[in-house]
């Protein structure tokens, strides 16, 4: 106690006594937590660990913000393409005469909040051009139907496809891009459709089998639907696959997809319950499950690497308290309380988690925001496709931000950064100034 203080400690003891009666959290408080903040040579080790710590958070926030926006942009993404090639709501009408499904639709078609109403034929076949083939489904449907579908009437190439995309005579097909490729066909090529529903010979069995004229190509931007689907008019569909006047199914869109249970239940009550009726969850039930599941999962790991990036706050946190612990003692010999000692340690390592926090949103957004650019510079650069469509079938990978994601790991990192600091900076207020400057 005899040698003389320090410079450091003559600056932390010279406010601390005005600090009586100054508010929490005010200037004094503030400033000295800076100071701690700044790297001194001799603490090296303490600057080197909030460096790390500050680099730590700020990677597994973005990380964080990007993994989520990925996936929450897959999901949409993935969800509007089958929403936009498939309906909302659909009714099982196999075996039903025409005189039902007639009835079916009316009813149907009645329901607020239902904009169109499909009959469609479904069936899985095998496509054949000069030797080579291709297992396909084919969808049997109205031309005014398929012009509503506006994921593939948008995208179908020539627009002169619907020309002659009706009737029985001789009408032309849609193919998907895809599929196309591999059989290597174009408009105006002819393709033979093989269909499993055939008749018994003479010979044998015989599979039905028709020719039909390209008349266009879809690209959905889904590789499961580029790759097997065909259009075909409903009337060509009926003979091919002998559906006679019946069709498969009903497909009602609905002006909102998400509210098809309520619209199951009114058309329930109008046609009665003995016919089978779903909705686009069921149809995907496990797709939409494995999204959700994903998504949560996802979640909880990344944010388990925020909390383990945040207790590293803790380790400096330590290290400060240990080599400030003879400052500690004069400002509470000068009269600094435990309170306003606990609030400096507490600002100057949970600043760290706020700017980590801060950096790591910026990053975070800004490569979602320019995901496409960054996606094809680095294809560009590697030469190596890192989000190829035959696997993920999606052609571009996509993000969502979503604002409450944000302000949930927002959140969840500042408690975990908060309460990691608080009970060390609280350890540290509880000091005793006699120990600490015993052996000074």
């Amino acid at each position: 106690m005899s040698e003389a203080l320090t410079r450091d400690e003559t600056l932390a003891a010279a406010p601390a006594r005005r600090a009586k009666g100054a508010p929490p959290f005010g200037l004094f408080e503030r400033a000295l937590a800076a100071r701690y903040l700044r790297a001194k040579r001799r603490h090296g080790g303490v600057a080197m660990i909030s460096i790390i710590s500050f680099l730590a958070i700020a990677a597994a926030v973005f990380v964080l913000i990007v993994t989520m926006s990925v996936m929450n942009g897959f999901r949409e993404t993935l969800l509007s393409r089958i929403l936009g090639v498939n309906g909302h709501v659909f009714v099982d009408t196999r075996g039903l005469p025409p005189e039902t499904v007639n009835f079916i639709m009316r009813e149907a078609a009645a329901i607020p909040g239902v904009a169109n109403v499909s009959p469609i034929i479904n069936e899985q076949a095998l496509a054949v051009v000069d030797g080579a083939s291709s297992g396909v489904y084919v969808r049997g449907i109205r031309r005014a139907d398929l012009r509503r579908l506006r994921l593939i009437s948008d995208t179908v190439y020539p627009a002169s496809a619907f020309d002659n995309f009706a009737g029985v005579e001789a009408p032309d097909i849609i193919i998907g891009s895809r599929l196309a490729d591999r059989l290597g066909v174009r408009q105006g090529m002819a393709i033979s459709i093989l269909a499993p529903q055939g008749s018994a010979t003479p010979f044998g069995f015989a599979p039905r089998r028709k020719s039909f004229i390209v008349g266009g190509e879809f690209s959905a931007g889904m590789a499961e639907y580029d790759s097997i689907f065909i259009y075909m008019p409903l009337e060509q569909a009926q003979i091919l696959f002998n559906r006679g006047a019946g069709v498969d199914q009903l497909e009602l869109r609905l002006q909102v997809p998400d509210a098809s249970m309520p619209i199951i239940m009114q058309l329930r009550e109008r046609i009665g319950a003995q016919y089978a009726i779903y909705d686009w969850r069921a149809d995907n039930e496990s797709l939409v499950g494995a999204l959700v599941v994903e998504r949560n999962v996802m979640r909880l790991i990344l944010m388990m690497i925020v909390a383990i990036a945040a207790l590293n706050i803790v380790t400096g946190l330590i290290m400060l308290v240990k080599n400030k612990s003879r400052d500690i003692a004069i400002l509470r010999t000068v009269g600094a309380t435990r309170g306003a000692i606990l609030r400096i340690f507490f600002m100057a390592s949970a600043s760290i988690g706020v700017m980590g926090l801060a950096v790591g949103l910026a990053l975070g957004l800004l490569f979602c925001i320019y995901i496409g650019p960054i996606q094809d510079f680095i294809q560009t650069v590697t030469g190596f496709d890192i989000f190829p469509g035959s696997v993920y079938s999606l052609e571009t990978l996509p993000a969502r931000v979503e604002w409450s994601e944000v302000v949930l790991i927002s959140m969840f990192t500042i408690i975990v950064t908060f309460a990691s600091t608080l009970l060390t900076a609280w350890w540290g207020s509880r000091l005793d100034p006699v120990e600490a400057l015993r052996y000074e």
